[in-house]
């Protein structure tokens, strides 16, 4: 989606820009996403691979492609919880904790349980 005109102009060549680097090989790197403009009236800008962001100056577009990146944090609906003050969702840990240790606990006893109630019914079993 590179730019088609610039100010009016209309952009007769559109190409990858070169580094001004070589790789090993001895070979020039392009830079894709920085695009080479050429205009109907001679003059050269460069532009966004992505949208139509152009500049007089090659070196305004690489910081410019940043816009561009996909690893930008994704939103989070936190619902009723967004509203909380730290205070209050520090408290809200808290208690979650103290419900979780309370679990543990009553989880413990329930195990108890079910075992001597299996004891109590294997000795019922002889009796009947």
């Amino acid at each position: 989606m590179t730019a088609t005109t610039v100010n009016g102009v209309r952009v007769v060549d559109d190409r990858p820009t070169n580094a001004q680097m070589r790789d090993r090989a001895g070979n020039p790197i392009l830079w894709q996403q920085t695009r080479t403009l050429v205009l109907a009236d001679g003059r050269t800008v460069y532009g966004c691979a992505h949208c139509d962001y152009t500049s007089n100056n090659v070196r305004s577009i690489r910081p410019h492609l940043n816009r561009h990146r996909a690893d930008a944090a994704p939103r989070v609906d936190l619902g009723e919880l967004g509203g909380l003050t730290l205070a209050e969702a520090v408290a809200r840990l808290a208690e979650h904790d103290r419900v979780a240790g309370e679990r543990a606990e009553w989880k413990q006893r329930a195990l108890a349980a079910e075992r001597a109630l299996s004891t109590l019914r294997a000795a019922l079993r002889g009796v009947t």
